[in-house]
């Protein structure tokens, strides 16, 4: 089940976009109508065409290194491509390489690597109420579980097949998948979520004297490795003395994948988590495209390059 508000404002030779309560589908679930009844969507309509068509107006995002806070749909984004993907382990060793490339989280990396701040932890769970990759078992019959990723800022964990597993001497933890009867299962990602914190969307904002806030996917490209990339969102506001302040048109981001999650101090908390449905991921020759999910709460990453690009 999948719904949402999106609005275009075209001016001045520019097209200025914003959606709700998700870019692309808006958000999508394993769920009935009740599902959408709960995102108010005629209730958040004329706000978000009115938002679109602000944006043509709007300042430019400034260029610079400062404080990022980054809303929850932008952040799915970012787990999506610079924690799912790189650690699916079919990538790892190669044998999925063509469709997205390989990865930098290598073998000897796991149980010793720093891949963030002691605040992340990143968890693949395949049990989670309406997630869009909740199942029963995968496709070689192991159980849905919950796996940890990322632990306190450490590299622990893979996304794993049966064969893949054997390995590295450990069990299956149920990610292999495949789109259709005429498709071989590969390594596909569950729901990849970033623990909440204790922070709230206002005392991260309150803790930050000079930055940005983003949200709303727009645009994203990541190395064939994982670890440099650059994402552009639809919306974004300056924040100046703890304070949301003016509005921002096509903002933009750069960074490293650890050194980006090194930077993280300060995640909203489950009040604020949100479970988003990606119904279109790709991967494989021929390609499978699969449905995954990703649940986080808005996040605070120090010394971050903004601005990066324009269109």
């Amino acid at each position: 089940t999948s719904a949402g508000v999106r609005a275009v404002a075209v001016g001045a030779g520019e097209m200025q976009t914003r959606s709700y309560p998700g870019t692309f589908d808006g958000n999508v679930r394993q769920a009935g109508y009740e599902f959408i009844e709960e995102m108010n969507l005629a209730a958040n309509a004329r706000r978000v065409g009115e938002e679109a068509q602000a944006l043509l107006s709007a300042e430019q995002c400034p260029s610079g290194t400062m404080t990022l806070i980054l809303g929850a749909n932008q952040l799915a984004l970012q787990i999506h491509e610079s924690c799912g993907h790189p650690t699916e382990l079919d990538r790892v060793y190669g044998t999925e390489a063509s469709f997205a490339g390989t990865s930098f989280l290598t073998t000897e990396k796991l149980g010793n690597y720093r891949y963030g701040s002691d605040l992340v932890t990143i968890y693949a769970d395949s049990r989670i109420p309406g997630g869009l990759g909740t199942f029963g078992y995968d496709d070689e019959g192991t159980p849905a579980c919950r796996t940890d990723l990322v632990k306190d800022g450490m590299f622990v964990g893979y996304l794993m097949s049966r064969e893949t597993a054997h390995d590295l001497g450990r069990a299956s933890n149920g990610a292999m998948r495949a789109s259709g009867w005429d498709r071989m299962p590969i390594i596909r990602m569950t729901n990849i979520c970033l623990a909440p914190g204790d922070e709230t969307i206002e005392s991260l904002i309150a803790g930050t004297d000079d930055g940005v806030f983003m949200d709303g996917i727009k645009s994203w490209s990541i190395d064939d490795r994982r670890l440099n990339f650059q994402f552009g969102s639809e919306i974004g506001y300056r924040i100046r003395n703890g304070r949301r302040a003016e509005m921002i048109k096509n903002p933009t981001y750069t960074g490293i994948t650890p050194e980006f999650w090194g930077q993280c101090d300060g995640i909203a908390g489950p009040d604020e988590w949100v479970l988003w449905g990606v119904p279109n991921c790709g991967k494989g020759e021929p390609l499978q495209i699969m449905r995954v999910g990703h649940g986080t709460s808005p996040a605070r990453f120090r010394n971050v390059k903004v601005g990066v690009g324009r269109w």
